[in-house]
């Protein structure tokens, strides 16, 4: 994942778009409502609240927050605390989320918003996605669904991705804006842990063009270790449904750390489920480690693993193995796996050539998955 305006996020979209990226600003005048909004997937339980989002349910009492800080119990309801605030609004190349077989060349507003619910102890972008909603929130101007769609026809942009924290947590603003996008003939793209729950999943996923996921670890030890998720069967699950039930665009991503996920036995492990769960088809992004947060004592991962995982990946049948965070690897060029010749040149920030008709290999026509709007 492309690194959020964070320490700049904290005064808000205008001053943190200063920073990197593309600077968007919510319309003039657009104040929203002071009241939180009311919150979906909820049941009073005595005097607290069960939250059931996403699988760690957690039993939230009066004037509290639930893990994810994005989502609390004010006057016996559940709300959500970040409903149209925004803390990232940016242009971004959809290369970064990274979706490389996804409308390849475009640019997507980017949202991103505070709190998460899977709480990654390396989390690169920690100031937006640990930070408390309670307190930050307020500063944040409102951006309706309706002002996010002008936003994208006045710069251009094809598209809107929920990014830089994870999504799961505002699902309602999220889902409320893609149905905007959508109704406006522009895509939708998912950038997520997938830790939620299979009736949260129903709710979103129908409007859902891409679901890039995010494939921690090979184990539940792993993902334990490297975020708050005990159990990833169900973001498992939420990967294959988003593809198979809803015909969602899927790409993987595992962020390679070193001592934690990057033996060989991980990267075979890891490329396996990607190969055997979503098809062989599936692009699979093994991306550079950088050192931050509570991991900020250990050295980026050499590149030499992640070229060595990439060798595992192809060894195990994955068409499509891409290294991310290394600009101007090879790796990160499309390659068609039929005749050899690249398809997609990616240069530090952009595409610089597509060579593909159809979704095709235009030299040898060989089907490389890859959605276009225009051929």
């Amino acid at each position: 994942m492309a690194r959020a305006l964070t320490s700049e996020a904290r005064r808000g979209p205008r001053a943190a778009h200063a920073a990197r990226g593309s600077p968007l600003a919510a319309p003039p005048g657009s104040t929203g409502s002071t009241e939180p909004h009311e919150g979906l997937f909820w049941e009073s339980v005595g005097d607290r609240v069960r939250c059931f989002l996403c699988p760690h349910t957690c039993l939230i009492e009066e004037d509290d927050e639930g893990l994810c800080k994005a989502r609390g119990v004010r006057r016996g309801r559940l709300v959500s605390l970040t409903y149209g605030r925004p803390a990232t609004i940016i242009s971004d190349e959809i290369e970064k989320k990274p979706l490389f077989h996804f409308h390849p060349g475009t640019r997507a507003l980017s949202l991103g918003g505070y709190g998460c619910n899977v709480l990654c102890v390396g989390c690169q972008n920690w100031q937006i996605s640990h930070a408390n909603p309670r307190t930050e929130t307020t500063r944040l101007p409102y951006l309706s669904p309706e002002d996010a769609v002008a936003l994208a026809r006045r710069y251009k942009l094809a598209g809107v991705a929920f990014t830089y924290n994870e999504p799961v947590v505002w699902v309602e603003y999220v889902h409320d804006v893609c149905q905007a996008f959508k109704a406006a003939g522009l895509y939708t793209a998912f950038i997520t842990a997938g830790y939620l729950s299979e009736t949260a999943l129903d709710y979103i996923a129908p409007l859902l063009d891409a679901y890039k996921f995010d494939l921690k670890a090979p184990t539940a030890e792993g993902w334990a270790k490297l975020s708050k998720v005990k159990d990833p069967a169900p973001a498992l699950a939420s990967a294959v449904l988003a593809k198979e039930r809803y015909g969602c665009h899927v790409e993987v991503v595992s962020n390679i750390v070193p001592e934690l996920n990057d033996t060989d036995t991980d990267l075979i492990a890891m490329a396996r489920w990607v190969r055997d769960a979503l098809g062989p088809d599936t692009p699979w992004h093994i991306t550079r480690f950088l050192p931050d947060f509570e991991l900020s004592y250990l050295q980026p991962t050499p590149i030499k693993t992640l070229e060595r995982g990439i060798a595992l990946g192809r060894k195990e049948g994955l068409r499509f193995v891409y290294i991310g965070n290394v600009q101007g690897h090879p790796a990160r060029n499309t390659v068609c796996p039929g005749c050899g010749r690249t398809a997609i040149q990616r240069g530090e920030h952009a595409i610089e050539a597509i060579w593909i008709k159809k979704g095709r290999c235009a030299a040898c026509g060989e089907n490389l998955g890859v959605i276009r709007a225009v051929d």
